[in-house]
């Protein structure tokens, strides 16, 4: 079967982004190869999961945020933060439920969203 995949290099914090991704339901699985991993890709009703994936803190710009700004800015939310936290990366959700904030790295499946 030809199995739709993508492929990135391998880095530690790769693999702990791939790991929420597949928590959350956005991809179907990835496997490590030497200094490559393999990701595969997840379809549902002949469309991507992943519909796009927008970078929210650049190098020239972190966007950090506390708990309680999380809930307020996702109130409308139907895709999911990515948020670098001490605890390693967690959806907004995550966050929220365990009261910790952290920065922003990207957001996946939401609609055009204005920091500043």
């Amino acid at each position: 079967a030809n199995v739709p995949q993508a492929r990135a290099p391998y880095h530690p914090v790769n693999v702990q982004v791939l790991n929420l991704l597949q928590k959350e339901g956005y991809i179907r699985g990835f496997n490590v190869e030497g200094n490559r991993v393999n990701i595969l890709l997840k379809y549902y009703q002949g469309a991507p999961t992943i519909r796009h994936i927008r970078v929210v803190s650049k190098p020239s710009r972190d966007i950090w945020v506390l708990p309680h700004e999380l809930k307020f800015r996702t109130r409308f939310n139907t895709g999911t933060w990515i948020v670098q936290t001490p605890m390693g990366f967690l959806s907004h959700r995550d966050c929220i439920e365990m009261g910790i904030g952290g920065k922003v790295m990207f957001a996946v499946n939401n609609g055009y969203h204005h920091w500043c």
